[in-house]
């Protein structure tokens, strides 16, 4: 009898070992660098906003979090090299909103941009505004779609690129309106808006970080804005919710990745990590410098957005026969 009930406290004590040993791990997480990958060149905005929030999110971790940079390729290289990596929190991605609008822009990846990733957090979302050329004789964002529909595919629109979401944004207005206006596609923001400021073309639905110095400067007019309430940046501009499509609510956006089957427990940590560094006085007037509002969306919140968001976007690309390469 004796024999017997040590057997099963052992093997009760073996089980119960293995069972907490995932547990147990989680808890003293981090307890070394965590390296996170950022698929773009250095001192662009997805750049700019990384490193911030994660010198922040070091400091309540206690461990570094590591910038490591590996662009190419629409940023699917870093990406990708995140989709390969153990799933133990210590690789990470910071990604744009592009990361859920892979699937519509390339034919075939070597990784699943949706299912090989947990998402962590949004970092933060960042409005868009309708811009035109100053002397443009568009005084509304009403005017800019009654004209287009009585002129199909005489007015056009900028963007950074196609597949872009300042160019989606647009499709997005097409579709939903009715209007047909053009999209002519650059390479980056600042040609595109160096040629609405120009008057060589109508509009463009620009991120709001680089249009407000062009808008105060009187080198563009402000038409609206793409989120549901208006902007404390541009508190006068109406949304375009208000002038001509109801519940419009549209914002680009950053946000964190790990790698598949990392687990829950830790998610939740950088989450909890992500939350409380983007309310930090320090992030908090950092992103504003970037046009960009801080994110409090748990971790299960953020997956739904992400889904959401790529489910719209691949959408308005098929509406649009936006092909993918």
């Amino acid at each position: 009898m004796n024999k017997r009930r040590f057997m099963i406290a052992t093997a009760t004590l073996a089980l119960g070992t293995a069972l907490g040993t995932p547990a147990l791990a989680d808890d003293a997480y981090p307890n070394q660098p965590i390296r996170v990958i950022m698929p773009w060149a250095p001192g662009g905005p997805t750049d700019v906003i990384g490193r911030v929030v994660a010198n922040e999110m070091s400091s309540i971790l206690g461990q570094p979090l590591v910038i490591e940079s590996r662009p190419g390729a629409s940023g699917s290289i870093g990406t990708g090299a995140v989709a390969k990596a153990d799933p133990d929190g210590y690789t990470l991605l910071m990604n744009a909103s592009v990361q859920v609008i892979y699937p519509g822009q390339f034919k075939s990846l070597p990784f699943d941009p949706i299912n090989d990733f947990t998402t962590v957090g949004i970092t933060g979302t960042v409005p868009m505004v309708a811009i035109v050329p100053t002397a443009s004789s568009y005084k509304s964002f009403k005017d800019v779609i009654d004209a287009a529909k009585a002129n199909p595919g005489k007015l056009t629109f900028a963007s950074p690129g196609i597949a872009t979401l300042p160019h989606l944004v647009g499709e997005l207005v097409n579709n939903t309106t009715g209007a047909k206006i053009s999209h002519i596609g650059y390479r980056g923001s600042s040609p595109a808006m160096t040629d609405v400021a120009g008057g060589h073309v109508d509009l463009m639905y620009a991120p709001l970080a680089p249009a407000v110095p062009l808008i105060t400067s009187g080198k563009v007019r402000a038409l609206a804005v793409s989120t549901k309430s208006r902007v404390a940046d541009l508190p006068d501009v109406p949304t375009i919710a208000e002038t001509v499509v109801p519940d419009f609510d549209i914002v680009t956006w950053y946000g964190m990745w790990a790698p598949k089957g990392t687990p829950e427990a830790i998610v939740k940590k950088l989450n909890d990590a992500m939350i409380k560094a983007s309310a930090s006085p320090k992030v908090v007037e950092a992103l504003k410098a970037q046009g960009t509002i801080p994110s409090s969306m748990d971790y299960k919140q953020a997956h739904a957005f992400a889904l959401e968001e790529s489910e719209r976007w691949i959408r308005v690309m098929k509406d649009a026969n936006i092909q993918p390469e």
